[in-house]
């Protein structure tokens, strides 16, 4: 496993800082060790102290990792003090591994993270050291005194820092239009690469330049190139932000652990209905219980919040004789529309409850399932009006309907209306669990 070391300041709230580097370098599939600079006192509205560390603990923590997990990259955040600067650049100076610098003046909530005293120092300690720095727009300004309004700004800056001893530059974050926001690559070959999203909120995120830092530096680790880490930091911060956290009364956080968690999800969501898929097809006489409309079988990611985060099988589970099969052997989410909607109207009640299937209805399988199982049921008869006229909507009242009369329910059936099949729909924490269910009613069917 590669290993990605930071030389940064501890965040008590866990935005920024080491605790943002750690989560980034976990996330992308690397293991992260810290040197940390200085301690601060902060959270989501403002930085209320910093405890300095000494030079000598940061040159101890620097050693102690390279001399025992020799690190594939290096990133260097929050410094504070010239003392601190002289240090790691006395212990770093001559290293080949990859250095990425994120020039740490200030918090986005005003604190300042780097002494006045020590910015000349900055520059000319730690610049040279780096192979890519990665300032935003504001923190180019304060390194080359060049106001940025255009992007032929943009490269006067990038070279200005190069020719400071920087090999690569990033300047990120420039808006040069309203709706977009531009992060700027100058190579050590000379070119310039751009990259333009549509901004994504008005409001300053915590934490969004160290995820990026950390990411280059993690990409850098893995034996990407600069230009391809640059793009791939791009991607994966972008994500971090989609996914931003209202955490404190303060700056909203970005989320950098977010495409982790959703692709484990979705990992799990998949196997779990490909496992199902298979017990259904291999179970005999499976087939008598599917509905003329023939069946789906659903899974929800734990926060699902629409159809697209339900995954089914692309094109329903069809009847072959007494058998069931598969129509496709694709599982997408937001491949269900019917027992998609029963799901997330369920999740609205109890969201354990993240599986389901429909099969048909008929009075012996109401009375195999009123013995067996808790059943609640809802009349299409009764359906409201302005229910009615929404597409879409009808699946999701009667379920709601139904809970409300039974919020344990495990099976809610409808008897049917003009033009409409009679349905069962069985619910469950997973596809096992409904596909265990199903088979218990086919015993006694």
């Amino acid at each position: 496993m590669k290993v990605a070391l930071s030389i940064a300041g501890s965040d008590s709230g866990a935005g920024a800082g080491i605790q943002a580097d750690l989560k980034t370098f976990t996330s992308l599939g690397v293991y992260g060790c810290t040197a940390i600079t200085a301690v601060t006192a902060q959270n989501t509205q403002e930085v209320s102290s910093v405890f300095e560390v000494t030079p000598e603990c940061i040159a101890k923590q620097i050693r102690s990792v390279i001399l025992d997990m020799p690190p594939d990259a290096i990133k260097i955040g929050m410094v504070y003090n010239k003392p601190n600067i002289e240090t790691i650049r006395r212990v770093l100076k001559g290293s080949k591994v990859p250095m990425v610098l994120d020039p740490i003046l200030s918090a986005g909530t005003g604190g300042k993270l780097l002494l006045p005293e020590a910015f000349e120092s900055f520059k000319a300690d730690l610049i040279p050291l780096s192979t890519i720095i990665t300032p935003n727009r504001i923190e180019a300004q304060k390194i080359t005194g060049i106001q940025i309004i255009s992007r032929s700004d943009i490269a006067r800056a990038a070279r200005k820092i190069k020719n400071l001893g920087a090999k690569n530059v990033i300047i990120k974050g420039n808006h040069f239009e309203k709706k977009q926001v531009a992060d700027i690559l100058l190579t050590s070959e000379g070119r310039l690469i751009e990259i333009s999203n549509s901004k994504l909120s008005s409001e300053e995120m915590h934490g969004t330049g160290c995820n990026f830092s950390a990411a280059i530096t993690a990409f850098l680790a893995r034996n990407f190139s600069i230009t391809d880490a640059f793009k791939l930091a791009n991607k994966y911060v972008r994500d971090s932000l989609q996914n931003a956290l209202k955490i404190g009364k303060g700056l909203l956080v970005s989320n950098p652990a977010s495409s982790m968690y959703d692709y484990a999800s979705r990992y799990v969501v998949l196997k779990g209905l490909r496992c199902a898929i298979e017990d259904i097809e291999t179970s005999d006489n499976f087939g008598i219980l599917l509905p003329e409309t023939q069946s789906n079988i659903a899974f929800a990611l734990p926060d699902a919040r629409d159809l697209d985060h339900i995954a089914a099988i692309k094109g329903r589970i069809i009847k072959i004789g007494d058998t069931a099969r598969s129509a496709s052997s694709m599982v997408e989410f937001g491949a269900s529309k019917h027992v998609g909607s029963a799901l997330l109207a369920y999740m609205t009640v109890n969201r354990l409850v993240r599986s389901a299937m429909n099969i048909k209805y008929d009075e012996k399988i109401r009375k195999i399932t009123k013995a067996v199982f808790k059943v609640s049921n809802y009349d299409r008869s009764k359906e409201p009006r302005h229910i009615l006229k929404k597409e879409g909507m009808s699946i999701f009242w009667g379920i709601k309907y139904a809970l409300a009369k039974n919020p344990e329910a495990e099976i809610i059936y409808h008897k049917g209306a003009i033009g409409k099949e009679p349905m069962c729909i069985i619910f469950a924490s997973n596809p096992a669990e409904v596909v265990n269910k199903i088979r218990i009613i086919l015993k006694r069917y």
